[in-house]
């Protein structure tokens, strides 16, 4: 589940030689609800924007430098935590003759060809579109750019088309309408596929304009205390947090919580807008009921950045042996007695993966595991995002994908699902098939799952208790995959259960893992 948005973050190049207006900020709604808010300033060679997202818990601010032609010489993206003002992620772009570079702080950089036009733009900044929408020329009915995503590394077109007086501008299977004003911005804009609407407001009236007012960061509850925590994968080191019974007697039992797919950090939130906390939350819970845990970022993410290397060259098997590293070091703490792992959705199967390695637990806990092969069950969920030509694309380019071969030409609108940034951590994934690891397992396995998931299903649970029939399985109902309660399937009602971190655990989730945790530790 995502923020609603017309495209992941993206950067691309050069100004229209006409100026923007001096200054002015955009309101952005979905549904009618507000989800973000922009204000801008153009000084001259300087576009400066910034945006707040309320739903995603961050502010994203951008500086563009133009020369005398208004080409652009720098991009400089920064986002920020608003509930605490910490910097979350900090990118430099410069762009020079047909080529583009980027920096990336505390991570991989990189370089690939850009050619001609260009432009820059970033998601939800209104105003880097008011600048593109003023790249067709006079008389001119068509302009296609070439647009490069930040985050991945990926090139895209984007295409400009005049329909009346408005401009539509067209990425990766989405449309964007554009209504110009006479003065360089824009009065308002839409994108009809998300049912998102822009209007043009006072600066004075959007928070954009004021300075984050960091808030606390939420504390364990009485009972529970936390304390920083690191281990290393060889050159590897991995950052976490511990969570530990305040007033234990003796040697407890500890859980090491592995996280989900993509950017989600050891709390269970990540910046493309889950702040459902769901593994702070259980961290707490089970601290509250005697057992320790341990909650770590993935390398390459937060304070786990990469050693080395780069995600391009990540496999699956790197991350399972990170999860084999922590229990071997909680193993080896003297302040616990047996460790079980609990891994969430992907991490699920990296928990299967590093009990069937060899890591010295007394168990094993699922939480919406997957049951099928990874490129099977996001097959499954692209069925009902795509169309019929968009899915028969992704069928046609999987197989090179997946393959050893060159990366294959993809689709524009695949581009964000089939990335050549994440291409052998897939291919590695892929390979796996998790109830051929659960039936592999040789301690026992717990398998949770939600009636109400929509992202992995209870079929893919049945089949892990299938393939190993020792397994306890349990079905939690009107649970969905962030284990909050809602009754409905709705994709929009349940993005808004990932965006709430206020929302409880649902009742039944805690009692199951800690007396599964009890059992198999022989506390």
């Amino acid at each position: 589940m995502r923020v609603p948005c017309w495209l992941a973050a993206l950067a691309v190049s050069a100004l229209p030689s006409a100026a923007l207006a001096q200054a002015g900020a955009y309101r952005t709604t979905a549904n009618g609800q507000e989800i973000a808010v922009e204000v801008y300033r153009w000084t001259g060679d300087t576009l400066d924007a910034t945006a707040d997202v309320p739903v995603a818990g961050h502010r994203v601010v951008t500086r563009t430098i133009y020369d005398a032609a208004y080409e652009p010489l720098s991009y400089d993206l920064r986002v920020y935590a608003l509930a605490t003002g910490a910097l979350q992620r900090a990118v430099r772009v410069t762009f020079a003759g047909d080529s583009v570079r980027w920096a990336v702080a505390g991570g991989p950089g990189g370089a690939r060809a850009l050619p001609a036009p260009r432009a820059v733009m970033q998601n939800l900044l209104w105003s880097h579109l008011a600048a593109i929408a003023r790249r067709l020329p006079a008389g001119g009915d068509s302009l296609v750019l070439h647009t490069f995503l930040v985050d991945n590394g990926a090139v895209l077109e984007l295409r400009l088309a005049r329909r009346g007086a408005a401009v539509t501008a067209s990425v990766a299977g989405t449309e964007i309408v554009l209504h110009p004003s006479g003065d360089g911005a824009l009065d308002s804009a839409e994108v009809p596929s998300q049912r998102l609407r822009v209007q043009r407001v006072s600066p004075e009236s959007v928070t954009a304009s004021r300075p984050i007012a960091p808030a606390a960061e939420p504390a364990p509850p009485a009972g529970v205390t936390e304390e920083p925590f690191a281990f290393s994968d060889g050159p590897q080191r991995l950052a976490g947090t511990l969570a530990l019974p305040a007033r234990a007697a003796g040697k407890v039992p500890v859980v090491l919580i592995v996280a989900g797919s993509g950017p989600t950090d050891r709390n269970g939130d990540n910046p493309l807008g889950d702040r459902a906390g769901t593994y702070r939350k259980l961290a707490w819970a089970l601290a509250e009921r005697g057992i320790a845990s341990l909650r770590y970022d993935k390398r390459g993410l937060g304070a786990s950045p990469f050693a080395g290397t780069d995600m391009a060259s990540v496999t699956f098997g790197d991350y399972t042996r990170d999860v084999v590293a922590g229990a071997r070091t909680l193993a080896a703490d003297p302040r616990f007695s047996r460790v079980v792992l609990v891994g969430h959705s992907e991490g699920a199967l990296l928990v299967e993966r590093a009990a069937n390695e060899g890591a010295p637990v007394a168990g094993v806990v699922m939480m919406a595991g997957m049951g099928r092969p990874f490129m099977t069950v996001l097959r499954e969920q692209l069925t009902r995002q795509l169309d019929s030509a968009q899915l028969a694309a992704f069928d046609r380019v999987l197989p090179a994908y997946l393959g050893n071969g060159p990366m294959p030409e993809v689709p524009r609108d695949l581009a964000p699902i089939l990335n050549p940034a994440v291409r052998r951590f897939l291919r590695t994934e892929s390979a796996l098939d998790p109830a051929a690891e659960a039936r592999r397992l040789q301690v026992p396995l717990l398998v949770l799952q939600g009636s109400t998931d929509i992202q992995v299903s209870v079929a893919d649970a049945e089949a892990l208790k299938a393939a190993q029939p020792r397994a306890e399985l349990r079905i939690l109902p009107d649970a969905n995959h962030v284990f909050v309660h809602i009754a409905t399937t709705d994709r929009a009602a349940q993005a808004a259960t990932y965006m709430d971190p206020s929302l409880p655990l649902v009742p039944e989730l805690v009692p199951l893992v800690a007396a599964f945790v009890e059992r198999v530790t022989g506390r």
